[in-house]
This record gives C-alpha cells, structure tokens and sequence, in this order.
C-alpha cells in the first residue's frame, strides 16, 4: 500500500481515498463473473449481512489503513492490526451472546495496554488521551477502528452467513459496496497521476496486485477458513501480520523502535490469552 501512496523518497503518488477506491473496484472486477453466477443463489435474507461484510470488512478499512499510512510506518500499523482478534472476541461477547473467561478478560486488557504502549511511542501514555494528542494518534485511531469493523464483518461471516459459499461472499460483497469506490474515483486525480507522475504507474501496479491478491484472494480464503473453524480463530492470522510489516518497513527504511516492538509483544501476548480457551455459546 505504501508503494501506491508514496514514491521511494517520500514523495505523494495517489491520495489515501484514490488507493482505497481503487482497491475495491480492482477486487471487485477480479471477482464480478463469481458475483454474477452466484448472486441468484443467495438466499434474500443473507444479502444484507452480505453488504455489510463488504462495507465493514472491506470498504471502511479500505480507507482506513490508506488515511493512516499516510502517517504511520508498515511496522506500526502491522502491530496495531494484530488487534482484530480482540475485538472479535469483544464483539462477539456484546452482541453474539458469547461467554468468556477470566482468562480471556485479562488477554482483552493486555492488548489495550500493548496498544496504549505502541501508540504512545514511549513518552507519556496520558498524553494519548488528552486534548494534545498529535496526528499520529489519529492515525493509530484509524487503525485501530478498522480491527473493530473487521472484527464485527468476522463475526457476521460466522454466525450469519455460515451456510453461503465462502467465494459467493466475497464476490457478491465486493460488489455491493463497488458502486460507493466508482462514485469515490469520479473526478478524483488518478488519470493525471497515472500519466503525469513518473511513479503513477508504479503505483497503480501496486495497488492491482494488493486487491486481486490481498483482497480479493485473502478475502475468499479467510472466509472459507471461518466456515472451517471459528471467528477467532480465524482472525488469528493477524498473528504474523506485525512480523512481516515490521520487516517490511525495516526494508523501506522506516524507524522501529524499542517501544513498537514492546508494545507489539504485549498485544500478541494479550492475543495469545484470549485464543487460550475456546469461547463458547450461550
């Protein structure tokens, strides 16, 4: 994502909105014939859930993670990233009717605290709540958000469309929400970046492969590993996502530091908690 909204010193290609809207339409046409088979063989009452796996667990942090990288290192947002199973687990508690342990409650907490640490980047942790708090904090804030929605499109995979094919899902939900990136990229700058700046083309290609591989792929991928096993587990993977970010903003240059990496631990911790005893129904 880096690639599409900077060039390799620094320099702006294409705005956080065009990278977000680009990816959907890109997923979304990579998948259209699957979405046109498979459409009449929904069930009407599953295409609302549907709609909102496509806006919460696509469209929403879409745009998210491309505002907040105009801000934040890969290693960084990687990190944070790693808070979506705890927010599926919280939403699955308030509003699946989930139980948990005491176990999992303190996992909950370690992964706040881990988040607070990363965020706070060493210096003062109350400064993250106060009127002072930098843009930074936004962007974290950004990122953050976009684990709660993903955790919530987790659980409307589980527990609401459990019997619907897993390619139907994500072709019918990338195209429900493709019109909004359509309506996003009208009049936006992306035909002069693409042929004025000397990185548009670069760019572009970047943003091509991560949604026909890290959206439209991922997307039928995980959710067939949902129907295998259960939204927690399945959010899990977010497990490796800080290692490779961080090796990734080590590759492009970006600082890490002692405290990401601590608060980094103390989140996978946290997470290493919650995933400690399998939660159950009510």
């Amino acid at each position: 994502m880096k690639l599409a909204l900077f060039n390799w010193i620094e320099q702006p290609v294409y705005a956080a909105m065009d990278v977000a809207a680009m990816r959907i339409l890109f997923a979304a046409i990579a998948l259209l014939p699957v979405a046109i088979m498979q459409f009449s063989k929904v069930p009407k009452d599953k295409l609302i859930w549907i709609l909102g796996v496509g806006a919460f667990g696509n469209l929403f942090p879409a745009y998210l993670f491309s505002s907040a990288q105009t801000e934040l290192a890969s290693g960084m947002t990687g990190m944070l990233n790693s808070l979506t199973p705890l927010f599926t687990l919280i939403i699955a508690i308030l509003l699946f009717k989930t139980t948990f342990s005491l176990r999992q409650l303190a996992g909950l907490l370690l992964g706040f605290i881990g988040a607070i640490i990363l965020i706070s980047d060493g210096g003062n942790i109350l400064q993250v709540f106060s009127s002072e708090a930098d843009i930074s904090i936004i962007a974290c804030g950004k990122v953050a958000l976009a684990t709660v929605f993903y955790g919530l499109s987790v659980n409307i995979l589980k527990n609401k469309l459990g019997e619907v094919n897993a390619t139907a899902i994500a072709a019918i939900a990338l195209s429900m929400v493709m019109p909004v990136a359509i309506i996003a990229l009208i009049g936006s700058d992306v035909p002069d970046v693409l042929v004025n700046n000397p990185h548009g083309v670069t760019g572009m290609i970047s943003v091509l492969v991560l949604a026909v591989i890290g959206t439209a792929s991922a997307l039928v991928i995980f959710n067939a590993l949902i129907k295998w096993t259960d939204a927690l587990t399945a959010s899990s993977v977010t497990y490796v996502i800080p290692v490779f970010a961080a090796m990734w903003g080590w590759i492009v240059g970006e600082e890490i530091n002692e405290w990401h990496l601590l608060g980094g631990v103390v989140i996978l911790l946290g997470v290493a908690l919650v995933r400690g005893l399998k939660s159950e129904k009510k």
